[in-house]
């Protein structure tokens, strides 16, 4: 099925919707009180954060007294996606094999993640074999 391509976030962008996707319905209110040992910003940047959200089909609202109540409209796995192929297009020429080469070059792999990478890739190679 064909997915409408995301507009990538901005890191404050993903701040405040990861602060969404843990609550799943949030105020503005919420959102400061969650981000606010990480990254203290006042009430009306987090209520611009979220305008600019809902503009981009992040997020919808609804009213709940004086205050909006926000709620996802997509799952992290749909910002992953998009992300991951953006650098992959921008950084890699759009070659998955050769961001999957510079992961495994990289000193940041651990033994266990590259086990667990392994077994993935086993794993793919077998489905693959019985399609």
């Amino acid at each position: 099925m064909a997915h409408k391509k995301l507009s990538l976030l901005t890191d404050l962008e993903l701040d405040v919707m990861n602060a969404v996707w843990r609550y799943q319905q949030a105020t503005v209110r919420q959102i400061v009180d969650d981000l606010q040992e990480q990254r203290p910003l006042a009430y009306t940047t987090i209520q611009t954060v979220l305008t600019i959200l809902t503009q981009k089909g992040f997020v919808a609202h609804t009213p709940q007294g004086r205050a909006f109540v926000y709620r996802p409209l997509i799952q992290p796995e749909g910002v992953r996606r998009d992300t991951v192929s953006a650098i992959v297009d921008r950084l890699f020429a759009g070659s998955s094999r050769s961001l999957f080469l510079h992961l495994i070059e990289s000193d940041s792999l651990t033994a266990q993640e590259a086990q667990e990478l392994s077994t993935l890739l086993e794993r793919r190679r077998h489905e693959d074999r019985n399609d």
